[in-house]
C-alpha cells in the first residue's frame, strides 16, 4: 500500500513531464523482479544466459549471474551470442557468495543434469534448473557446438519466463 501511495504521489508531482520523462520515472519506483542465473565455475552457461535475458527483456528485470568458483570460460561466447545480435556482452566473475544477504526473486540454475554442487542462495523466492551440458568439458572442436545448444536452448525457456504473467 506505501508503495502505491508513494507511486500515485510521484505520478501527481510529475505529470508536467513527458510520456518519456513520466515512464523513467515511474520505473525507478516499481519493483523488478531479480533473476538469478547459477552454474557452479560462473562460466558460460550462467553469463550466457543472462546476457540473454537482459537483451530480450530489457530493463523489466534485474538480471544477474554467479557461481560457487568464478573460473569457468566464458570464450567464445561472446561470438555465439553475436550470432543471434547481442553484442554488449561483457563476462565477469561474480562468487554466489557475494550475494548471500541478497536473495533473488528466481534463483535459476543451469548446471548440467545431476550436478551435485549447484549454487543456491537461501531465501530465493523461487528456484528453477534448467540443466545445461558443461561446455568446458567439451573438447575445442565441439565447444561452439555446445554453446550453441545452450543457447538454443535458453532462448525459447527464456522468452516463456518474461510472459509470465507477473513478470
Amino acid at each position: 500500500m506505501v508503495a502505491r501511495t508513494r507511486l500515485g504521489a510521484v505520478m501527481r508531482l510529475t505529470s508536467q513531464f513527458s510520456a518519456s520523462q513520466q515512464h523513467r520515472i515511474d520505473m525507478e519506483y516499481v519493483h523488478r523482479q531479480q533473476v538469478l542465473f547459477v552454474d557452479p565455475s560462473h562460466g558460460a552457461r550462467s553469463q550466457m544466459a543472462a546476457a540473454l535475458m537482459r537483451a530480450v527483456a530489457g530493463d523489466r528485470f534485474e538480471v544477474g549471474s554467479a557461481g560457487i568458483e568464478p573460473n569457468g570460460s566464458v570464450d567464445q561466447v561472446r561470438e555465439v551470442l553475436r550470432e543471434v545480435g547481442i553484442i554488449d556482452f561483457i563476462p565477469g566473475r561474480r562468487a554466489i557468495s557475494s550475494l548471500l544477504d541478497q536473495p533473488p526473486d528466481l534463483l535459476i540454475a543451469v548446471c548440467e543434469e545431476g550436478c551435485g554442487h549447484c549454487p543456491y542462495v537461501p531465501g530465493a523466492r523461487r528456484v528453477a534448473r534448467w540443466p545445461q551440458p558443461d561446455p568446458d568439458v567439451a573438447s575445442p572442436t565441439d565447444r561452439m557446438a555446445v554453446l550453441r545448444r545452450i543457447r538454443e536452448d535458453l532462448e525459447p525457456r527464456i522468452a516463456s519466463l518474461i510472459d509470465l504473467p507477473g513478470s
